[in-house]
């Protein structure tokens, strides 16, 4: 992982604190109301909620930032056809470049819709689990019922996409925690269809240390590394899972192996901290 890249997470996770008021929950509906009809109203609200939010965004921009995208929306609602994609590219660029990734995931959502391209799709289903995954738990189930609704969608278009079957678990894991065993036997499947798939698998162990199964955990990250030695983070999960545990020592054997797969120096900067950290806390617990 670059120092370019570690910086832009950052920014990110700072961009989408700005941005959060954006997104708030609705209020409940009555009782009485149809599931179909909850549903409409719902979307209604939300893209009014969301459409107002951005308005108030753009009133505090400065000048020339809104002269930009007020000039590409223009030419986005002049556009026809092919072009009026690459104009919805711009508007979502300049998002991204003005440190907005939640409204980015936003118009890349009304991109896919207007291409009902599956790759379009999984780019703005991906864009709001990486949203989410810096959100405050009380603000995390909007973008994850966002990209749950366009896994969904893409399962409907690509019955066997793979990476969309774990997006898709990954999110129902989090909007019904109380019973999170759908989306559990979604990667399971992925897995029974695809042994070596690395990434179900991986995220399998995530929910077992998430429901403090740690011994489960590691026996998955271990079974990601018999298929892919090199699996740099699978060593960086087992050596956390080890020390969530209490046993710093195959926390530290672990870490270790996974600074040493490491390039970015700032990133080994980083660990290095961790490691030290657990030692603190290893002589703790030793005194």
């Amino acid at each position: 992982m670059s120092t370019k890249r570690i910086t832009g997470i950052i920014i990110q996770i700072t961009a989408v604190l700005g941005t959060i008021a954006l997104f708030w929950a609705l209020a409940l509906a009555p009782k009485n109301y149809s599931k179909a009809k909850l549903q409409e109203r719902n979307a209604q609200e939300t893209k009014s909620t969301i459409d107002q939010q951005i308005t108030e965004v753009k009133n505090e921009m400065k000048k020339e930032e809104l002269a930009v995208i007020s000039g590409f929306e223009a030419k986005f609602e002049s556009s026809t056809g092919p072009e009026k994609l690459q104009w919805m590219d711009s508007i979502i660029v300049f998002w991204d470049r003005t440190m907005r990734p939640a409204i980015s995931a936003v118009y890349a959502k009304n991109k896919a819709e207007l291409s009902g391209s599956v790759k379009d799709y999984m780019m703005a289903g991906e864009r709001f689990l990486g949203v989410a995954q810096f959100l405050k738990a009380e603000d995390k189930p909007w973008a994850f019922t966002e990209a749950r609704a366009i896994f969904e969608k893409v399962l409907e278009m690509a019955p066997d996409n793979a990476d969309a079957k774990i997006n898709l678990g990954i999110c129902m894991v989090e909007t019904t925690p109380d019973n999170p065993m759908q989306g559990i036997q979604l990667l399971r499947d992925v897995v029974a269809k695809d042994p070596n798939n690395t990434r179900a698998i991986l995220q399998l162990g995530h929910f077992s240390v998430l429901s403090g199964q740690y011994s489960k955990a590691i026996e998955r990250y271990e079974q990601a590394l018999e298929i892919d030695p090199n699996l740099a983070e699978a060593y960086f999960y087992l050596g956390d899972t080890y020390a969530k545990m209490g046993d710093m020592v195959n926390a530290e054997k672990y870490l270790l192996v996974y600074r040493g797969l490491l390039n970015d120096e700032e990133v080994k900067k980083q660990l290095d901290i961790y490691l030290e950290d657990l030692k603190k806390m290893s002589n703790t617990k030793i005194n």
